[in-house]
């Protein structure tokens, strides 16, 4: 492989990375918030579950990695 096809794959895997980790980072905030307005964990999961198009299972992942 060439240099200049091997720096643009190394730039979109950069970019995939960089964008799911901007996902995380988001993910977290909006946990938190819905934390501080009371939001009981089980309507938390469900709306991250819907909102990010993942399942109830990875979601709640999601949730547990922060409490």
């Amino acid at each position: 492989m060439n240099l200049q096809m091997r720096l643009k794959d190394e730039r979109r895997l950069g970019l995939s990375e960089g964008s799911a980790e901007g996902c995380d980072e988001m993910t977290v905030d909006w946990i938190y918030a819905l934390q501080a307005q009371g939001m009981p964990q089980k309507q938390i999961v469900e709306a991250l579950a819907l909102a990010r198009k993942i399942s109830l299972a990875e979601a709640q992942r999601y949730y547990d990695q922060l409490t």
